[in-house]
């Protein structure tokens, strides 16, 4: 009688191999399948931009360098950053990703607050900082005008120094209430002059506030005083804050 064959060990160890390396497949195979799905779901298919007023979506997008399907996770968010402030009109921005595919980013524009001269009769606006937002305006806007400094420079950079003073007497008088000014600039021995509205009636008053000292008290002083001149037309000096003088017109 021949014996009976008996199992030895390789065979469930051959079955144990195959339901292993099964295992390791389908796992190789779902895995693929995520990465590609992630791979998608992490590229950008939504740029959303807001503040914009002056500055277009077109001119937006092509200075931040963000397109559709790029990968989120290699976005240069500080780079977008950066090259939207060169616009002229971006004073800031913010931009940040967000899960789902999406870019947001957040403009703050510059405001003009005045003209200034970059040839004569060409005037252009700029904002506070007196950064220059545009080129040479075929009808300038009724905002105060500023002369005696230096030509504004192309658009996108900033007056010379000598307009700093001139500037800082816009931004302290916008808190100010009783006048507005209608025009400042630099006499022939450098000093600041303005011209300014009040407001109750519309009188028109020329002043003087001296050197570049001090621009702000001098400013209040145009203020406190402006209120109570008499008649229209009367000559302010505030080269001295808190000695104003007021001057009959000239005739």
């Amino acid at each position: 009688m021949s014996p009976k064959p008996v199992d030895t060990p390789t065979q469930p160890k051959n079955r144990a191999n195959r339901w292993a390396i099964l295992t390791v497949a389908a796992a190789v195979l779902l895995l693929s399948s995520v990465i590609s799905v992630s791979a998608g779901a992490f590229d950008v298919d939504r740029i959303d931009f807001r503040g914009l007023h002056r500055v277009s979506y077109d001119e937006a997008i092509q200075a931040a360098g963000i397109k559709l399907g790029d990968f989120m996770g290699t976005l240069d968010v500080g780079g977008a950053r950066d090259a939207l402030g060169e616009l002229p009109w971006v004073h800031s921005a913010q931009v940040r990703r967000l899960w789902g595919g999406a870019v947001e980013v957040d403009i703050v524009e510059r405001a003009p607050v005045a003209l200034a001269l970059t040839a004569p009769e060409s005037w252009v606006l700029v904002d506070r900082e007196g950064r220059v937002l545009t080129t040479v305006l075929a009808t300038p806007p009724a905002l105060p005008r500023l002369s005696g400094i230096a030509a504004a420079p192309a658009v996108g950079d900033y007056l010379a120094p000598d307009a700093d003073a001139l500037l800082e007497v816009l931004d302290t008088a916008d808190g100010q209430l009783g006048f507005v000014v209608a025009a400042l600039w630099r006499d022939g021995r450098g000093d600041v002059g303005a011209r300014v509205r009040r407001q109750s009636d519309g009188a028109v008053f020329e002043a003087t506030l001296g050197d570049d000292s001090a621009i702000g008290a001098k400013t209040a002083a145009i203020a406190a005083v402006i209120p109570g001149l008499t008649p229209p037309g009367a000559f302010l000096d505030v080269s001295v804050a808190h000695l104003p003088v007021v001057r009959a017109p000239t005739r």
